[in-house]
């Protein structure tokens, strides 16, 4: 089988984000298959691209994966119209690349943004090539409720979109259960939807990894580390960590680390300034490679987004990252992933924005340490089942199998 798979922000492990669909990728080769990812240059690094130059379209090989990368750049910095201006430059040249691709049994789609699905209908249309669309954020929902959109005609179109790339579709793949939901709410509850969560990365991070260097180059021997790794944009809401850490500047062994940048950066920066915390430390980008031994020398880690009920159905890398590290997690929202955790002891959650229940909850963990040494264990052994890459790859790859199968009977 030969799988086209669309994704415009494609990431290897060079990279400082999540790699899904390379890990995905990998697996299915090794099942057997051969792999095409169609995505743009926004998420490589040099070390990616033959010669290393970003600017221009690159085809490699990428550990068996055939990659071909259009040079369409993107940040978490850029505006509002930035970001349409790429999301439309990738639709409109993924569209031509797509019906380019020889020999193609499906096409797996991977949002955001929802345009990835137009390469994919296109080629649907002038090569009757099917295709299975993944959905990681449900859109046009997350912006409108963000305030990115307003209600009118434009919203209603974009609506009418999102049903008719789902209903095009011969199956949806979402990453939580209110994903699932939102998928059958606007397309109909006889969508075909398979539930995937984010997965675990259980090789590179490991609860074994030892933090006591990075602890003492940092300074953070005699702390409580709390640490948030991740994009820092608007969705992510991390005021509201900022005020956590005002809400216990009196306790001096609370610290609070931010991994990542965004374009919320400076903002929270100067409100941590002006506030005179000294017990929020903010590292910028770092490489992947290096996460592992941040999350080793933390104790808690953070998972936090702004308070719309819609962002409760998320499905960040940031949580499933804390659980192959083995770390305890504290949530500052409720939904699927606090039933999670809490039912199987790996971590807390509270209601969606309560800061009170928050610090309490955060200030319990710090004084009980043999209660965070258990729910790091289970923690890790969450990772191991239930996210599982080889288990929830193999899952996706079966419904890839079951949509191809048919196509393959009706054309001997």
């Amino acid at each position: 089988m030969h799988v086209l798979y669309i994704h415009q922000y494609f990431a290897t492990p060079h990279g400082s984000t999540g790699t899904r669909s390379y890990e995905f990728a990998r697996r299915w080769i090794r099942a057997g298959h051969r792999i095409t990812m169609l995505t743009s240059t926004a998420q490589l690094r040099p070390a990616d691209v033959p010669g290393g130059d970003l600017s221009r379209r690159a085809e490699f090989d990428c550990d068996g994966i055939r990659v071909i990368a259009l040079p369409v750049a993107y940040s978490q910095k850029m505006g509002k119209l930035a970001r349409i201006v790429a999301f439309l430059r990738f639709m409109w040249r993924s569209s031509w690349t797509a019906l380019r691709v020889s020999d193609v049994d499906i096409v797996y789609a991977t949002s955001t943004p929802l345009t990835v699905a137009v390469p994919a209908m296109i080629r649907r249309l002038f090569r009757r090539t099917p295709y299975v669309f993944e959905v990681r954020d449900l859109w046009p929902a997350i912006p409108y409720q963000l305030g990115y959109l307003k209600s009118g005609l434009f919203l209603r179109l974009l609506q009418r979109f999102e049903r008719c790339v789902y209903r095009s579709a011969r199956a949806v793949v979402a990453l939580s259960p209110g994903m699932r939901d939102g998928v059958r709410g606007a397309a109909g509850e006889e969508i075909c939807v398979l539930v995937a969560p984010n997965c675990s990365d259980t090789d590179r991070f490991h609860p074994d990894i030892d933090g006591r260097p990075v602890r003492r180059e940092r300074g953070w021997d005699e702390k409580f580390i709390c640490i948030h790794v991740g994009a820092i944009g608007m969705s992510n809401g991390l005021d509201f960590v900022i005020r956590a850490a005002d809400q216990v500047r009196d306790d001096p062994a609370v610290h609070f680390v931010l991994v990542g940048d965004g374009r919320e950066r400076p903002a929270l920066e100067r409100m941590a300034a002006e506030r005179g915390l000294k017990n929020v430390e903010f590292t910028g980008d770092v490489p992947k490679s290096d996460v592992p031994r941040l999350f080793a020398a933390a104790d808690l880690s953070l998972v936090v987004f702004a308070a719309f009920p819609i962002l409760e159905h998320n499905s960040a890398n940031k949580l499933f990252d804390s659980l192959a590290a083995g770390r305890p997690v504290l949530l500052n929202y409720g939904g699927w992933q606090r039933e999670i955790l809490e039912s199987e002891g790996a971590g807390l959650g509270c209601r969606q924005g309560d800061l009170d229940a928050f610090v309490a909850r955060l200030m319990a963990l710090k004084a009980d340490s043999a209660r965070c040494a258990e729910m790091g264990r289970r923690a890790r052994m969450l990772a191991e089942t239930r996210f599982s890459r080889d288990r929830l790859a193999s899952e996706v790859l079966a419904l890839l199998e079951s949509v191809v199968r048919p196509a393959s009977a009706a054309h001997p």
